[in-house]
């Protein structure tokens, strides 16, 4: 009996170290867990939808524990809140499952579901479309409801205009590793109930442009994006958020992500909250291999564009918008923004960060100054516009100018200590970090210090700190096989070497109003930045204005564009967001 159980621990380890390669494996590793874990009563109950729900599903997906879940069912018509995440969930899964409801629970469902009018559109986009979605469902559902036929004509027009705006300007709260979901799990849920051929194919397409969004920005199940809306700055297949686990749900790599919640000393440390795809996994759709092949083509390394929240329907950032810069090489990826020289809301706002794979949970290192609205400097909320970043493929230069008032009046780093192999300090101001499958450097123009270590949840880190509030600084990386160790020489010693010997960075401050910085960097390029006037490579002044939707080396699209076009090899796919039709390169032969 004992070697029997120390066999299945092995086998449950190797399991979760390797990757499922197939969608229907990684569905069964999700619904494997969920069908079997519970809501921890600690943390949310098991009567509350917005949470429970995703163990709902997976219970009666697999046909396991079905009373529990009916009971939970049960529980969360009478006590849970009415809010946006609780009525999509709830009438998705009634759709889904109704057969094997009571007809006392189909009761309490409808009389819940069909007390609203949902005109709402909550605090935030997701709210909006989870509101709307519910309604749109709610009233196929129940047909013979006196409001359906208004609600539903409702629900359906505010669904088709966010649908056609989305996938002409983007959206405002783009790749957030815990709202992005949303967006993906409404659509599915649309896509899977809906009888209208018009409508369903709209959402299709729309879903299909959200997961070319996701697709570029994949990396051995790593997502590497700035975002608007981030929670936590290091998400990995250890420590997963439920947006990436979409990504690996529908485009594998990696290991297998840990779906065990971490308590330390009672608290929660680790909530990967990976019940909200539990809904992805029981949907019927399912993604075309173009953008399954383009999602894990890590061939080359290549640069990703990207835009959102534009004008005329940009509100988090007017006029600007946001224009994303991502770099993937083979196993890192650097990922920036710009978002003009003001900014809107951004206390959850992560500008810029470099993501490596490791065996360590949480391998991202960013600098960043402190968002102030709303959330205190210990938990690195935000960023604000103090800031303002130039990234030129795996190069990165910041520059600050921030003002006396601020209540955190210095600059902030984090190192991952367990996803660095090695690390060297120059008496130049370079420090220089081995992450495994990256080489990076970090200097600012002005002294820094360490800051004492910090765990975040769980994670011990190194806290860099500049307390100059005008100041500069880059980021260099490079892939660890550039340089070949020598003699008593490591990769990172060359590497230092030749950044010492080959890079020049300048800060200068004509007066208060004008200053620049300008960096000679590793790979010959010149980088400049003029505070709140323009940022420059090699002499040239980036175009933001005419910054496009999507760019990389398998899709087009400007902004506004009526056309994504899509490639990978032979394969070919236009979207055509005027006619909402698809044609693929297997109707033109």
């Amino acid at each position: 009996m004992k070697k029997l159980l120390i066999l299945l621990a092995f086998a449950f380890l190797f399991l979760s170290l390797t990757s499922a390669s197939s969608f229907d494996e990684r569905k069964k590793y999700l619904l494997d867990y969920y069908s079997k874990a519970r809501p921890n009563d600690q943390y949310w109950g098991d009567n509350d939808i917005k949470t429970a729900m995703g163990f709902v599903l997976a219970r009666l997906e697999t046909k396991k524990d079905v009373k529990y879940a009916l009971d939970m069912l049960n529980r969360m018509q009478e006590d849970a809140p009415f809010d946006m995440f609780d009525c999509h969930q709830n009438i998705d899964a009634y759709l889904r499952f109704q057969s094997v409801y009571p007809k006392e629970l189909k009761e309490k469902i409808r009389k819940r579901m069909t007390s609203e009018d949902y005109l709402a559109d909550g605090s935030t986009e997701n709210h909006r479309l989870m509101f709307k979605t519910a309604g749109y469902l709610t009233a196929l559902a129940f047909p013979d409801w006196g409001k359906a036929d208004t609600v539903m004509t409702h629900c359906r027009s505010v669904l088709m205009d966010v649908m056609d705006k989305t996938v002409r300007y983007g959206i405002k709260e783009f790749d957030s590793p815990t709202y992005g979901t949303f967006y993906i799990t409404c659509l599915l849920s649309l896509y899977d109930h809906s009888k209208d051929a018009e409508f369903k194919k709209q959402v299709q397409m729309t879903l299909e442009w959200h997961l070319l969004n996701m697709a570029p920005e994949w990396l051995n199940g790593y997502f590497i994006s700035s975002s608007l809306r981030e929670y936590y700055f290091a998400c990995s297949p250890h420590m997963m958020s439920p947006y990436p686990l979409l990504g690996w749900l529908f485009f594998g790599g990696g290991p297998n992500p840990v779906l065990e919640q971490k308590y330390e000393n009672g608290e929660l440390i680790v909530n990967n909250e990976g019940f909200y795809s539990v809904l992805a996994a029981v949907s019927s759709y399912r993604i075309p291999e173009i953008i399954q092949h383009i999602a894990s083509d890590r061939k080359k390394a290549y640069v990703h564009k990207e835009s959102h929240d534009m004008t005329p329907f940009a509100q988090l950032n007017y006029p600007w918008g946001f224009k994303k810069y991502t770099y993937i090489n083979k196993t890192y990826g650097l990922a920036s923004q710009w978002d003009g020289i003001s900014l809107g809301w951004s206390a959850q706002m992560r500008r810029w960060k470099l993501v490596w794979e490791s065996d360590a949970p949480a391998s991202t290192f960013f600098l960043t100054h402190i968002s102030h609205y709303g959330r205190s400097a210990e938990s690195l909320f935000g960023a604000t516009c103090r800031e303002q970043v130039l990234q030129h493929n795996g190069t990165l230069l910041a520059m600050y100018k921030i003002e006396s008032e601020e209540p955190h009046p210095y600059v902030t780093g984090v190192v991952p200590i367990d996803a660095i192999k090695q690390m060297k300090e120059d008496e130049s101001g370079w420090i220089f970090f081995d992450g495994g499958s990256v080489l990076f450097a970090v200097k600012f123009c002005h002294p820094y210090t360490w800051d004492e270590d910090r765990v975040f949840r769980g994670v011990k880190h190194k806290m860099l700190r500049c307390d100059q509030r005008g100041t500069a600084a880059v980021i260099e990386t490079c892939l660890p096989d550039k340089y070949q160790p020598t003699g008593t020489k490591t990769a990172l010693d060359l590497f230092a070497e030749d950044i010492l010997k080959t890079t020049k960075l300048e800060y200068i401050v004509t007066n208060p109003e004008y200053r620049q910085t300008i960096y000679h960097s590793l790979s010959g390029d010149t980088l400049k930045i003029i505070y709140n006037y323009g940022r420059f490579v090699n002499g040239e002044k980036v175009d933001y204005e005419n910054w496009p939707l999507y760019s990389n080396p398998w899709m087009e699209q400007v902004v506004n564009g009526r056309f994504l076009n899509v490639s990978h090899g032979k394969e070919s796919r236009v979207y055509d967001f005027r006619n909402w039709n698809v044609i693929d390169s297997k109707e033109n032969q």
